[in-house]
């Protein structure tokens, strides 16, 4: 006969693993019903703003550099709000998977790997264009406060631009970084950015259900550019990026 302090250890080792396999189960929906309700919307926001980057490279940057630094016209005003709304309202997406993700590790998810490894990407020196910090301001300053997963309208958002100077404030260190792109350096950090953002796209969305399948802007990258996106980026942070060369210009002999 078995002792009972025996089956009651068994009974205790069993309800425990039934336990631990309910807590893994629970974690793996949390996670695949984050990717289901944000990865979209987050695909959408980087394809808006990889559409008006890729139209800034092949006008390498006009609208900035022939801006005035104030007394925006009409036209002036919107080209500017324009692409800082594409950047802020792609922050505030990541942002919004950031905290609806606060319970779920991503990481147990193959598509939410390989999009934390982009989210550490481009939160790099290398590829930021401005400090961690201001990135999330300029995310969170486009959330709809009391709305989680909402985003301000590019209207109400260029309406309180013009008369919200802390909104300004938090957004001048990216205007800033857009305006340097008159200096050939500073315009291929831009560049370099939008090239993450384009592969996250590519490779989140491999078959372009949601986004549009753009052709790379490597004409106009430095080789400077080129092979610091091929040996720290490309080979350190994003190795699930395939065909690198339609971003580099470059193919690589495996």
């Amino acid at each position: 006969m078995i002792p009972s302090q025996f089956i009651e250890a068994a009974e205790r080792a069993f309800f425990s693993a039934i336990a631990a396999l309910r807590s893994r189960w629970k974690s793996a929906a949390d996670v695949r019903h984050v990717i289901a309700t944000q990865l979209d919307p987050l695909l959408k926001a980087a394809d808006e703003l990889e559409g008006k980057l890729r139209s800034h490279a092949v006008e390498d940057f006009i609208d900035f550099r022939e801006m005035p630094s104030k007394d925006f016209s009409p036209i002036d005003l919107v080209n500017l709000c324009s692409t800082l709304y594409l950047f802020a309202q792609f922050r505030a997406r990541l942002e919004i998977l950031r905290r609806e993700s606060f319970n779920a590790d991503l990481a147990q998810d193959s598509q939410g790997k390989v999009l934390l490894r982009f989210l550490r990407s481009l939160e790099s020196k290398r590829v930021r264009l401005v400090d961690r910090a201001w990135q999330r301001a300029k995310g969170e300053s486009l959330m709809v406060t009391g709305r989680s997963t909402e985003v301000l309208t590019f209207k109400d958002f260029v309406e309180l631009y013009e008369v919200d100077p802390r909104r300004c404030a938090w957004l001048q260190p990216l205007e800033n970084a857009l305006r340097e792109t008159k200096y050939p350096r500073a315009r291929q950090r831009v560049l370099q950015y939008g090239v993450v953002v384009h592969a996250l796209i590519d490779t989140l969305d491999p078959k372009h259900y949601t986004t549009k399948d753009r052709p790379g802007y490597s004409n106009k990258l430095s080789r400077r550019a080129k092979r610091e996106l091929i040996a720290r980026v490309f080979g350190i942070y994003l190795p699930d990026v395939r065909r690198t060369e339609k971003y580099t210009g470059i193919r690589l002999i495996d």
